[in-house]
């Protein structure tokens, strides 16, 4: 039983309520002259126990007291201020007694976390942005479908046991989207009224039962910000899940970077407090932060985030070049980078084959940069995934309540004849061969590439562009389409393992164009009909380009090959010429996305000595072999034993 506690003044700082030697610290702001405090719940007041905050210990707006003598661990709280009850924004654990979706009257009561973790030796990894591939998911989302085959569906530990598959796949690093504490349940329209992000796009109309069951699944909005959601949690205790997940993708190699939403009101200086404590309690090694007027300069600054990943949308303004320490090496260490809003939408235009593209295509297919990452998708949460991008020209969004006005009306997708599903066989096979493309365009320009989940494999959310309110299949990933989307599935495996086979496909500086090795060859070239000569035309619609990939090779792994990447998005045939290679190289085919691939060093692969034809809306890959190397196969295969 609880001791007698008495209140006395305490230090205005740190803002929240914890355990000290003496007692219970609390502090909080209160812009208001009515009274505030805190209303204590614990085995002696089980209905709570409202207690003031002393006047004495008001400074401004800050109000703090200490009650000496209490020192109730399994105590639990909410502030109040006059008849309202709110949740501490600084609280770092919550009384976990509801179901995702479900609305409970009174919000749920905040907790002090205080139990240590064992994080047995782990740490971010510091992964820098041109090795990294990114891969955006909601984590309830991710394995919540039937499919999924976890146990844990829709759950942190949901995440971890698709590990094995995040791993085969090859991806460095997963995005989650908002995790963070908030409340999914839509109390009005109007709470949600404003211009910061798609879900404020809500059209304001009354309310029906239809509209009164949507959730704010995607979940951009003010929240709980020191604290992991505790419904997208398989135990009661969410915080220790989510650092089983972090430490467990850790040891896997693979990086946890998380989206954070502010509004205006989140001042600087709290936003700098809430990347702090999730670096440190939770080494998180990222952050994709979403917002306007948001602190970049003091952000990118901040000592503790010299090898945090930032990432800012593509309008922010960006910080000055800085240096620091790495591997022994003084050398600039990008520890921010933007998202690509040009790539999302001028490569879907060069995808369906518009005019006037093939400036854009190359400009952005080597764009890179020394001081910022440039991450590039063609596919994200707010607008079509992939498989909808080749099967839709307009959103459908009905299901989500509003008439079908929400979202963007300007996606640059089509549907390849057809919309929507269809069973025709040469649609089919246009569109798998239009995703194979997309994901080519992502994974093999410069830069660092970025999945949606379940885009690999095809997966669908039924032509809806904006589903921030649908928690159902809609939005989930139906891992059961696998076995339809395999092959693309297989083609996007290999060319994660291209990408990381070849240094100079993900080059940690710009691409010159130039041969300064000197070695006979450019690192980049790009070409045409000609070769060396692209087709930079009004009506080109086809790109040819070739790396030496001794170019950001070490000593050590000196590689005398070259990757020739032909792009022909016209809807005939087009024929490239190909560079005159050393005289014991030869070109011959590693993949297409016309089909599936064929192993490079079969032995049975045609030469290509001077030109490809490329069939219509295909990109085929290129690389060489030694012809000494072919001559010796060809004598084993005949003599039936190795020829000296």
């Amino acid at each position: 039983m609880q001791k007698t506690f008495y209140v006395t003044t305490s230090s205005t700082y740190p803002l929240g309520v914890f355990f000290v030697p003496e007692g219970l610290h609390v502090s909080a702001v209160c812009e208001t002259k009515t009274e505030c405090g805190i209303l204590l719940y614990d085995k002696k007041h089980k209905n709570g126990i409202k207690i003031p905050f002393p006047e004495e210990g008001r400074k401004g707006n800050v109000y703090s007291m200490l009650l000496k003598g209490y020192q109730d661990r399994n105590c639990s709280y909410l502030f109040y201020r006059g008849n309202e009850l709110f949740q501490d924004p600084y609280a770092r654990a919550i009384v976990n007694e509801r179901k995702y979706g479900e609305q409970k009257e009174l919000p749920a009561r905040c907790k002090v976390l205080e139990h240590d973790y064992d994080w047995e030796g782990d740490k971010t990894l510091a992964i820098p942005f041109e090795e990294s591939i990114f891969y955006l998911l909601h984590v309830r989302g991710f394995t919540k479908h039937r499919s999924s085959g976890v146990q844990a569906k829709g759950t942190y530990a949901g995440i971890m046991e698709k590990i094995p598959y995040l791993k085969e796949l090859g991806i460095s690093a997963v995005v989650l989207m908002p995790s963070y504490e908030f409340d999914e349940v839509f109390r009005t329209e109007k709470e949600f009224s404003g211009p910061e992000y798609p879900v404020a796009l809500c059209m304001e109309q009354p309310e029906s039962e239809e509209t009164s069951k949507r959730l704010n699944y995607w979940g951009y909005q003010e929240g709980l910000y020191f604290l992991p959601k505790y419904t997208y949690s398989y135990a009661k205790d969410a915080v220790s899940e989510f650092r089983d997940m972090v430490k467990a993708l850790h040891r896997n190699g693979i990086e946890v970077m998380m989206q954070f939403y502010f509004p205006p009101n989140i001042g600087p200086v709290k936003i700098l407090e809430i990347l702090k404590h999730w670096v440190l309690e939770y080494h998180i090694d990222g952050f994709q932060l979403m917002g306007i007027n948001l602190p970049m300069h003091m952000l990118c600054g901040e000592p503790l985030f010299a090898e945090t990943k930032l990432l800012f949308e593509g309008n922010q303004s960006f910080p000055p070049e800085r240096t620091g320490l790495r591997d022994g090496q003084e050398q600039i260490w990008r520890n921010y980078g933007v998202l690509n809003d040009a790539f999302l939408y001028d490569m879907r235009k060069v995808l369906k084959g518009d005019a006037n593209m093939a400036d854009r295509l190359l400009s952005l297919w080597k764009e890179n940069a020394a001081d910022r990452g440039i991450v590039n998708a063609i596919a994200r949460q707010d607008g079509f995934r992939l498989a909808d991008l080749v099967a839709y020209d307009n959103k459908h969004n009905e299901k989500n309540g509003e008439r079908n006005q929400d979202g963007n009306d300007y996606n640059y997708s089509w549907n390849c004849g057809i919309e929507g599903k269809t069973k025709k066989k040469a649609i089919l096979s246009l569109r798998m061969r239009q995703m194979k493309n997309a994901m080519t365009f992502v994974l093999l320009s410069q830069g660092t590439p970025l999945l949606y989940s379940g885009d690999e494999f095809g997966n669908s959310q039924e032509g809806n562009n904006n589903p921030y309110c649908q928690d159902n299949p809609v939005c989930w990933i139906k891992w059961n389409s696998i076995k339809q989307g395999e092959e693309l599935l297989t083609y996007t495996k290999e060319l994660i393992r291209l990408r990381k086979k070849y240094p100079v496909l993900h080059s940690r500086m710009p691409l010159r164009g130039m041969d300064y090795l000197p070695c006979g060859y450019p690192d980049i070239s790009f070409h045409g009909k000609d070769a060396w000569r692209p087709d930079m035309g009004s009506g080109s619609r086809s790109l040819g380009i070739l790396y030496c990939t001794r170019y950001g090779a070490s000593v050590e792994d000196i590689d005398d090959s070259f990757l020739y990447i032909g792009i022909n998005m016209y809807w005939e045939p087009y024929t490239f010429g190909l560079p005159q290679m050393p005289k014991d190289k030869e070109w011959v085919r590693l993949f297409t996305t016309e089909e599936q691939k064929k192993e490079a060093d079969s032995g049975n692969e045609e030469a290509h000595p001077h030109n490809i034809l490329v069939p219509p809306r295909t990109i085929v890959i290129y690389g060489t072999r030694t012809i000494q190397a072919v001559n010796q196969i060809s004598r084993r295969n005949k003599k039936g034993k190795r020829t000296e």
